[in-house]
């Protein structure tokens, strides 16, 4: 089962890395990450969607997808590499901060459907699409998108009225 909460988590922290995005949170932010670090990351996101993909032709082409997308991000960074650059920041340590640990309830309380979480993961794609800054790569992972969302659509219906989800138990009385 693939981990969607981490993966969404992902790529909506990308999303706030948008500097448009981060200013209207806070305006004149000093956080300003370069497109080529910002494309690096949708990179690894889309890597974290591609080991999750049921179909493995699918899978195999959008791992080759943030393979190439990894090796543009990795030449652009390494082409305008300067000293406190995002990737060595001078951000006071601790940071981000402290990490809490996020635990999921265990165990899950419904039935995975797996065209479900597929389709979840072609929308990521489709997001992901509008953080990259070329034109070529968001035509790639909006088609990747549609492409798994066809594949899953193929088996929606039927595994939703077959998941088998009960009831859950009620609180115990006191």
């Amino acid at each position: 089962m693939a981990n969607l909460g981490q993966i969404r988590s992902k790529a909506d922290f990308i999303g706030k890395l948008n500097p448009k995005a981060l200013d209207a949170l806070k305006p004149h932010t000093p956080l300003v990450f370069s497109n080529a670090y910002v494309e690096l990351l949708v990179a690894d996101v889309v890597r974290s969607v591609a080991g999750a993909i049921a179909n493995k032709a699918m899978a195999k082409e959008v791992m080759e997808l943030s393979r190439g997308m990894a090796q543009q991000a990795a030449t652009s960074l390494t082409a305008s590499w300067e000293p406190g650059d995002e990737l060595c920041p001078p951000w006071p340590w601790p940071w981000p901060g402290p990490w809490v640990p996020v635990a999921e309830p265990d165990p899950i309380p419904w039935k995975v459907i797996s065209a479900a979480e597929q389709l979840e993961l072609a929308y990521t794609l489709t997001k992901l699409a509008g953080l990259t800054v070329s034109k070529e790569i968001n035509g790639a992972l909006k088609g990747a998108g549609v492409k798994l969302a066809g594949l899953a659509m193929g088996t929606m219906m039927e595994e939703f009225e077959k998941c088998g989800t009960v009831p859950r138990k009620p609180f115990p009385k006191k």
